[in-house]
């Protein structure tokens, strides 16, 4: 016997699906990379999830070209078994008017795929609504001018690092906390039963 489905079940699936994916915010800014002397460019992309169930808050640097240049051990930094994957080698700094708050976090990383395997990322992360690093650097951009500097050293040696700078004006900066204020805020606590 042959099923059917009806329109009506079909627009309900879909609504479905468009609110879960409507759930995932996503930012994408454009920078500067310097990776010994030499400069290309290279994008920030600030991803927000605010799912109280496991929903996470990202900030991930894009570093085109990384596959053909090897300019850095992007190799050392790839997948979950990674040899710097639990080494705090990723510093992100967010500077402006009212000073600068930083983080030195682990990164995770990976060769983007599909869309563009040359170009690796390294992504640092943490669950929506709960204090922590990522979430304290990104509560620091203000309407005010502002920079973020991600710096990623090198897993085999101090000197060795990539510097990515991205400039914020005021609109961008209103841009990053509309995208993220939804994973900054606190969840609310349930009201007790009696």
């Amino acid at each position: 016997m042959m099923r059917t489905t009806t329109p009506i079940v079909l627009a309900g699936i879909l609504v479905a699906f468009s609110s879960a994916r409507a759930e995932q915010r996503r930012l994408v800014l454009d920078g500067q990379l310097d990776s010994a002397g030499d400069t290309r460019s290279a994008s920030l992309r600030i991803l927000c999830e605010p799912d109280p169930h496991g929903g996470a808050i990202s900030v991930e640097l894009w570093v085109p070209q990384a596959y053909t240049r090897k300019d850095f051990d992007y190799d050392d930094f790839e997948g979950p078994d990674a040899v710097a994957g639990n080494r705090a080698l990723s510093h992100v700094s967010v500077s402006g008017a009212d000073g600068t708050t930083e983080i030195t976090y682990p990164a995770a990383g990976w060769y983007s795929g599909e869309d563009d395997p040359n170009t690796f990322v390294f992504g640092v992360s943490q669950r929506s609504h709960q204090k922590g690093k990522v979430a304290t650097l990104l509560a620091a951009v203000d309407a005010r001018d502002t920079r973020v500097l991600w710096v990623q050293k090198s897993f085999r040696g101090p000197t060795r690092e990539l510097r990515a700078t991205f400039a914020l004006d005021a609109e961008k900066a209103k841009q990053i906390r509309d995208t993220v204020d939804a994973c900054l805020a606190p969840l609310a606590k349930p009201k007790p039963t009696r």
